[in-house]
């Protein structure tokens, strides 16, 4: 890649750096021509007149050049335009003692390119390679010595050498603070590119660990009920233990709700009544959902499949005996600042909730950690021995947004 290309596909910070550059050449260019306007004119005559006065204005040019074109030319052509100004108030100072129609200048006085020659140094280092810019410095402070010699032999060839070191230092001084602006910008580009890159594996492995989270409780809820019903095939119709398959790979592929499809309050509240009648007879459902509901299909899954697994467990769990007791269960459904909660609740035996033991994957998995990546989701448990178990899953929308 050439450094042009670099230039125009650099960072945001690099590309603003660059602008503010061209801008303060512009107007440093026109502030050094006003200035050292009364000198160039008393030299004028010394140099033709009409010569001095061409030399001038070819000189003056680039700075109100780029000034016009920084707000919205492209880097580019910044870029070219800052390198011809260069080049060319080059050609100026090795053209001025040529135009000399008079031994000396007036007052013996430095010419007045040696003023100016700062500004196209700044602009040759915005936008060349360092050992360009290190021969384009050196080469015009040595064109400067000559020429102050040149066009006043009386000054001597010491002084001329004062005046070539001195333009060579204050050019280099200026240039070196340009390349550290622009290696600032350069790392700053660099650091941010790191910062988003980092962010972008964050977000990746977050996505990644929600993915396995829920895997996790899909297997748990849908594979391994299966498993576990399929090892008491005995007491299971063939036929209702294929219904299960089905059901289970329908889930697994995502094919029960599309993931574009949005459930009115309706809608929602039918297919988690279905659900929660399927899992068993004598579970109480009441509750509705306003108009205003709207339940977007990875939402309403969600909540389907933790609420799914809140009755399994009151079902596996909350009897006293294996006979299944006489244990009250209640699934209720309300509206909940335009999003909804869900209460899974028992008066069975219970558990304590504080400490909720590891191989309690269903709550684990399928309930809590599957509300927890849920956006704008929330899962609560309360239970305690002997007092029931109350489940609430609430989702708003407020959350998402």
């Amino acid at each position: 890649m050439t450094e042009t290309q670099s230039v125009e596909a650099g960072g945001d910070a690099e590309r603003r750096v660059l602008r503010i550059l061209y801008v303060s050449i512009g107007i440093g260019g026109i502030v050094y021509l006003a200035v050292g306007f009364s000198k160039a004119m008393a030299q004028f005559g010394a140099m033709g007149g009409v010569a001095g006065l061409v030399l001038y204005c070819v000189a003056a040019a680039g700075p109100f050049l780029l000034l016009a074109l920084a707000p919205w030319a492209s880097l580019t052509a910044l870029r070219r335009v800052a390198l011809a100004h260069a080049l060319t108030f080059w050609g100026v100072m090795l053209a001025f003692p040529l135009v000399m129609t008079q031994k000396s200048l007036p007052g013996s006085d430095s010419p007045w390119t040696n003023d100016l020659m700062t500004v196209p140094a700044v602009a040759m280092a915005v936008g060349a390679r360092r050992p360009v810019i290190a021969a384009y410095v050196l080469a015009t402070s040595i064109t400067s010595g000559v020429i102050r010699y040149l066009t006043a032999p009386e000054v001597g060839v010491t002084l001329a050498a004062l005046d070539l070191a001195y333009n060579f230092l204050f050019d280099c001084a200026f240039v070196a603070l340009t390349l550290v602006t622009r290696s600032s910008a350069v790392r700053l580009d660099a650091a941010a590119e790191a910062a988003r890159v980092k962010t972008s594996h964050e977000a990746e492995a977050s996505a990644r660990v929600q993915q396995r989270i829920r895997i996790d409780a899909l297997v748990h809820d849908h594979v391994l009920s299966a498993l576990l019903i399929a090892s008491r095939a005995d007491a299971v119709p063939t036929p209702a233990l294929r219904e299960l398959a089905a059901s289970t790979l329908r889930t697994l592929n995502e094919e029960a709700l599309p993931p574009h499809q949005v459930l009115s309050g309706e809608e929602f509240v039918g297919r988690l009544r279905s659900t929660v009648s399927s899992q068993g007879a004598g579970i109480a459902f009441d509750g509705e959902l306003g108009a205003a509901v709207r339940v977007p299909a990875d939402i309403a899954q969600a909540l389907i499949e933790a609420t799914s697994e809140a009755v399994r467990n009151s079902l596996l769990h909350a009897a006293a005996d294996d006979a299944g007791g006489d244990v009250t269960r209640l699934v209720r459904v309300a509206s909940l600042d335009g999003g909804l909660a869900i209460v899974v609740r028992d008066d069975g035996r219970g558990f304590n909730s504080r400490r909720i033991p590891p191989e309690r994957l269903g709550v684990r998995v399928s309930i809590l950690n599957r509300m927890a990546t849920l956006p704008g989701g929330h899962a609560d448990i309360e239970s305690g021995r002997g007092l029931g178990t109350r489940v609430t899953l609430a989702w708003s929308p407020e959350e998402v947004a």
